[in-house]
């Protein structure tokens, strides 16, 4: 893992393209020197760690960018997976914990999706413990990260995709649904569900039925449970 130091040099990485995994932050920094650096890192849900040492010519602050790039522009996947008569693609809108991104990569290629979209902001990057979380899994599917989400299940549905969302108010349950050969399953965050918008743009929103005293599964295990009926259909 590479470590950038310094105030001018930790600011050009979140700007860029860089997939920072942390930043790592002296104690006895001024505030207002980073403030903007620490916006910019909420903002892209990289997380902050506070030490005791200061690294020499840090300015009291290092960035630890990760050496994974997994990433492909949607056009380029599109390419891919057009000519498939069969396909399934996950859409996951701002998910946020590294491990049920990883377990998520593992459920999809263990039922046969062909890629995940992510979007840029907002939403966990491929890290360490994703790499981890995924046990291998993520050499095998393509990880997709986009502007704009709304827009790519548009792009998605112009190409003969049906666009699934999942949400416990869902109107269908998953089992009742006769799954097409090309679809795309939509999963929100793990405490707000899908935004507004994303699941406006879904043609339809399955539903998990549940007995228990509790009203909510984990967002990887949903995931699970409606790859492993998506594929049964299949």
């Amino acid at each position: 893992m590479e470590k950038i130091i310094g105030l001018n040099a930790v600011r050009e990485a979140l700007d860029g393209s860089k997939n920072i995994e942390k930043i790592e932050i002296y104690k006895g920094t001024n505030k207002d020197r980073i403030r903007d650096i620490l916006s910019k890192a909420s903002k892209k849900n990289i997380k902050i760690f506070y030490t005791d040492k200061r690294q020499e010519n840090s300015q009291g602050i290092a960035a630890l960018v990760s050496e994974y790039d997994y990433y492909l522009e949607l056009n380029e996947f599109l390419e891919k997976v057009l000519a498939k008569q069969r396909s399934i693609v996950l859409v996951l809108d701002q998910i946020q914990d590294p491990r049920n991104f990883g377990a998520i990569i593992r459920s999809a290629e263990c039922f046969g999706v062909d890629g995940i979209i992510i979007q840029d902001r907002n939403s966990v990057s491929v890290t360490e413990t994703v790499v981890k979380s995924s046990t291998g899994a993520i050499e095998h599917v393509d990880i997709i990260k986009v502007t704009n989400v709304s827009d790519s299940m548009d792009k998605l549905k112009k190409y003969g995709y049906f666009i699934y969302g999942a949400e416990a108010d869902g109107e269908t349950e998953y089992y009742n649904e006769p799954f097409p050969e090309k679809l795309c399953l939509v999963l929100g965050s793990e405490g707000k569900g899908m935004r507004k918008k994303v699941k406006e743009h879904c043609d339809k929103i399955l539903n998990i039925p549940m007995h228990g005293k509790i009203n909510s599964l984990n967002v990887s295990v949903a995931n699970g449970i409606l790859l492993a009926e998506i594929s049964k259909n299949k």
